[in-house]
């Protein structure tokens, strides 16, 4: 009768011990190894004219055509973003005239309250992630490299 309960006892052990490793080892894949998220990797900016004239080995003529090029697509880009800014103000605004009409004048402060948290909010986690950039991923400013 003693043999068959130090059976028992030595079983109730085993398994126990055997829980304990199979709770340890899932209790550790999924609590103490957990890899932290990636930043998004950043895509390569495009190459400057300096690597472009370098990797095709352009001629002073076509650096001068290609720099030309630059400038006039930059000169374009500018023009669309202020267009883009221009039209997404005038959406902003008429989503805001349309709510007001919507809301008690209580409602409306409370709303623009609310908005410019929000918008205080982008502004300061847009400049952490500038600031939290590291430096071979910050593009060159204007004019370098052309």
């Amino acid at each position: 009768m003693k043999d068959k309960y130090k059976l028992w006892v030595a079983l109730s052990l085993l398994i126990v011990f055997g829980l304990g490793v199979t709770v340890g080892i899932f209790s550790e894949k999924t609590y103490f190894n957990r890899k932290k998220p990636r930043p998004q990797q950043r895509q390569e900016p495009f190459p400057t004219l300096g690597v472009i004239s370098k990797e095709l080995q352009l001629t002073p003529e076509q650096e001068a055509q290609i720099r030309e090029i630059f400038k006039r697509s930059e000169e374009r880009f500018e023009a669309f973003r202020k267009e883009v800014h221009l039209r997404v103000k005038g959406l902003s605004d008429q989503l805001k005239t349309e709510m007001d009409s919507v809301l008690t004048p209580k409602q409306q402060k409370k709303m623009q309250e609310m908005m410019d948290n929000y918008l205080r909010q982008r502004r300061k986690d847009s400049s952490e992630r500038r600031n939290d950039r590291p430096r071979s991923q910050t593009p060159p400013n204007k004019g370098e490299g052309r």
